[in-house]
């Protein structure tokens, strides 16, 4: 990732090296996962994926491969179920395929293969206006997650040159109604995941045409105020209290073994160094005003269930707290808790303060396997949590809901929503956010919102 294009075969190569050094070399993962995580978001010929090699790692294994939860554990508490809940509506969106939605102002939002954006009344389910892909084969890159919506405006990504044969990226942001496209700015190559654009107080931390450097863009205008620059790493993004932060770690053996948490000047970009980790790291995400990071313990696992490091870094005093813990801690963060997922299936709880194992269930979704290979095969949501009733919901490709209580891990809710049949998809992932009190979903070309009722 030293030069500012980088070539398709190149970053596979990459991704491939770092998931086959990464992940368990024994009973846990079949020989091709790392060939089947680069193009697990959408089936094309070419694989084009993107970003920091590392920064991929963080969201695949979080989703796929985290271990460590032996069958020994105690199962949380039994309590009561509800299994009650009301559906506002199911939209079919105009396609079948969608990579990332979000929410905003009474709306929802979604990108996909054939559309830069869609805008659905989050009220309805009405499909307010649609805003198709440039010209091109329809194969353009996935994206994993929308950057957001904020003062009447929408970020999402487009191609740069449509038709390319590298189409490249541009951050694009359009107005509410979707009829006008305020700015846009390129990125680098085919940047689209999860750090590629984050909206801070007063702007957006966007990508360059440079793997090694970002720029922080007026939301409004798309000026550039200001670019900040590094070398021999690998550089996550996060937001604490709207200050931009990077989460640096080396992006070979050549470059100093360190990991680096840097603090952005929303103002300047003035950069300080908060503290500094020994070894490679990836980001888990923030609590508080703490930033989260992990490591395995060692190069790589020995076996299905090898230790890791959870690295706590406090951004006020620069001081870093480290505990071992029994798997890669890599999920959602959630008021002092990082939801990680385990083997078979199960869910795994850890305190984001000291690293401990808090809890791990079953959550008894429908994820069915690649009958060729059935150690792989679909994903459950990312957790949405309501920290208002203390519940965290996921949802599975067949449309069937749960809700676990976020300090116990006991099953508090059960839904579903009727969906239509749809074939097995190894890799792909649903979507689920909190919004009003209730969820939306997003399973392929179904979107829809529900209300659950804990009782």
């Amino acid at each position: 990732m030293n030069t500012p294009h980088r070539s398709t075969d190149e970053l596979d190569r990459t991704i491939r090296d770092v998931l086959h050094h990464w992940t368990p070399g024994e009973a846990g993962t079949p020989a091709d996962m790392a060939d089947r995580i680069v193009r697990r978001r959408r089936r094309r010929n070419v694989a084009r994926v993107t970003g920091a090699a590392l920064g991929l790692v963080g969201i695949t294994l979080g989703a796929v491969l985290v271990t460590g939860t032996g069958d020994d554990t105690a199962q949380p508490p039994a309590t009561r179920v509800s299994n009650e809940s009301k559906l506002w509506w199911r939209t079919t969106l105009p396609a079948k395929s969608w990579d990332a939605c979000t929410t905003g102002e009474a709306a929802v939002f979604c990108r996909g293969m054939k559309y830069d954006a869609v805008r659905v009344d989050a009220r309805t389910g009405k499909v307010v206006w649609k805003r198709e892909v440039g010209k091109g084969d329809g194969s353009s890159t996935p994206a994993g997650t929308v950057p957001g919506a904020r003062d009447g405006m929408l970020y999402t990504y487009a191609d740069h040159a449509p038709g390319a044969p590298r189409a490249g990226t541009d951050l694009v942001a359009l107005d509410a109604d979707g009829d006008r496209e305020l700015w846009r700015h390129e990125l680098a190559d085919d940047s689209r995941g999860r750090v590629s654009a984050v909206l801070f107080d007063g702007g957006v931390l966007a990508n360059t045409p440079s793997f090694k450097s970002v720029a922080a863009l007026d939301g409004k205008t798309g000026r550039t105020l200001w670019t900040y620059r590094w070398k021999k790493a690998d550089c996550d993004r996060a937001v604490i209290g709207g200050v931009p932060y990077l989460t640096c770690s080396p992006d070979s053996e050549k470059a100093p073994q360190r990991s680096t948490v840097v603090r952005l000047d929303p103002a300047t970009g003035e950069a300080r160094t908060v503290a500094t980790v020994e070894g490679p790291t990836v980001l888990v995400g923030t609590d508080g005003d703490a930033v989260l990071l992990t490591a395995p313990v060692g190069k790589k696992f020995s076996s299905a269930d090898g230790p890791a490091t959870l690295s706590r870094v406090d951004t006020r005093s620069g001081k870093v707290r480290q505990y071992r813990v029994d798997g890669l801690p890599l999920g959602e963060v959630a008021d002092g808790i990082v939801l990680a997922s385990g083997t078979k299936d199960r869910i795994v709880a850890y305190s984001a303060d000291d690293g401990r194992r808090m809890w791990v269930t079953d959550p008894g979704l429908k994820l069915r396997k690649d009958p060729q290979e059935p150690r792989v095969g679909e994903l459950r949501s990312a957790a949405a949590v309501d920290l208002a009733t203390r519940v965290a919901y996921y949802l599975d490709p067949t449309g069937h809901l749960v809700g676990l209580d976020l300090d116990s891990g006991a099953v508090r809710w059960r839904g579903r929503v009727e969906l239509p049949k749809r074939p097995m998809e190894a890799g792909i992932a649903p979507e689920l956010m909190s919004y009003d009190h209730g969820l939306v979903g997003q399973v392929g070309g179904q979107l829809f919102r529900i209300e659950p009722k804990l009782g």
